[in-house]
């Protein structure tokens, strides 16, 4: 699977699917079939499926069923590529309709590049349903392809698997909804007597919407980190099928998490009158800051930092960082966050996300990532006092 993403993440780098029919063949049912479905098999595949008899207009491009028509049924409608993003609401409405005589059990919208999950046997608005959403050109592939085995390998439909997690997955979406909603009066709470933590105001602010969120959620939501990988991670290639075994090797560590400096003087130091973060990251006191002075501002978040000679970036103590991750903060940015958030380095602080330690990062662009909590480009967001940016101090002249 692996390969077949990556050779279609080059195809839509360089063009070459010029339209709505080359994202159906050549695109969507390549993936349709390496996850199982016989695309010879008109009965399996079938193209231009009527979903509503008497009216001709809402045929759906690609059909899936698992045994004959009045089994489990996809929809996948087809669009060129970036032809659907401007009127999504419309897409929807379409989708909708496909559903009225013959509800299928998932609807996918897919221009090829990004692709929208909805989990049609749920109740509400029809984008309330949606429960998945990636970008195949710019999303880890290992997170792609745990997406698509798990809600798409057919199998996976057959066992029912794949419908416990679509469920699964919408409850998370509607808890982290909810705890969005109540941040605010949650950051008041924390001034009041008992003093709560902002987890523990945000869960009994939830309870009393009989909506029941652990602590464990909350601090997920709190440090970015989706809901799931607190429970059974399906996203970055940990995707299961039923024999139990990965369908696809989970993400080596070193792939995705900045890893302290080789000089741990320069990495972490604890703050002090702070709680110390784990004895691996104490160290000796940090010296003076060497290299150029950088600062970042965008929403809550505002650091501070050192470009070192290098090229890696020191992120200084008491740096405030974004609480909650953006839909657009890559799988990478994320684990580099919980990662940083379950060694201490990370730390909530009268309502805020700072850093305990100076911590050292391999690059401007992951730094500012775990910083912002969104996909941003390091070398532009970081600003010097002069008014220039790292790329400006990278890029000089031996």
């Amino acid at each position: 699977m692996h390969e077949i993403l990556l050779d279609i993440r080059q195809r839509l780098l360089g063009k070459q699917y010029k339209n709505e029919e080359h994202v159906r063949l050549s695109l969507v049912a390549r993936l349709v079939q390496a996850l199982g479905w016989d695309i010879w098999n008109p009965t399996e595949v079938f193209t231009e499926f009527k979903a509503t008899k008497k009216e001709d207009n809402t045929r759906v491009d690609m059909a899936l069923f698992t045994h004959g028509f009045d089994a489990t049924a996809i929809f996948i409608e087809c669009k060129g590529v970036g032809n659907f993003a401007a009127d999504l609401p419309a897409v929807e409405r379409q989708l909708r309709d496909y559903n009225r005589d013959h509800t299928a059990l998932f609807t996918i919208i897919t221009d090829g590049r990004h692709w929208r999950f909805y989990f049609s046997f749920t109740s509400g608005e029809f984008k309330d349903k949606l429960f998945c959403k990636f970008d195949l050109q710019q999303d880890g592939l290992e997170e792609i392809a745990g997406y698509l085995e798990t809600f798409l390998l057919r199998e996976n439909i057959e066992n029912h698997s794949a419908r416990q997690k679509a469920e699964a997955y919408l409850m998370l979406g509607k808890k982290e909804r909810a705890m969005q909603d109540v941040l605010p009066d949650a950051q008041k709470l924390v001034s009041l007597p008992p003093f709560p933590s902002l987890p523990e105001a945000m869960v009994q602010l939830l309870a009393a919407k009989v909506l029941i969120v652990t602590p464990a959620e909350a601090q997920a939501f709190l440090m970015g980190t989706a809901l799931e990988t607190i429970a059974e991670p399906i996203a970055a290639g940990i995707a299961r099928r039923p024999n139990n075994k990965p369908t696809t090797a989970p993400p080596k560590s070193s792939a995705l998490v900045e890893k302290p400096s080789k000089q741990p003087v320069a990495a972490a130091t604890p703050v002090p009158g702070k709680a110390a973060v784990s004895s691996a990251h104490a160290a000796e006191p940090v010296p003076t800051p060497i290299g150029e002075p950088f600062a970042l501002k965008q929403g809550t978040a505002h650091a501070t930092a050192y470009l070192q000679a290098d090229g890696s970036l020191r992120v200084t103590a008491g740096s405030v960082v974004a609480a909650t991750a953006a839909a657009s903060l890559s799988a990478g940015g994320l684990a580099a966050r919980q990662k940083l958030a379950d060694d201490g380095v990370l730390q909530l602080r009268d309502g805020q996300l700072v850093f305990a330690v100076d911590w050292l990062f391999s690059s401007a662009n992951r730094a500012a990532e775990v910083v912002v909590a969104r996909s941003v480009n390091g070398q532009l967001a970081w600003k010097h006092a002069s008014g220039k940016q790292v790329r400006d101090f990278t890029s000089r002249p031996e």
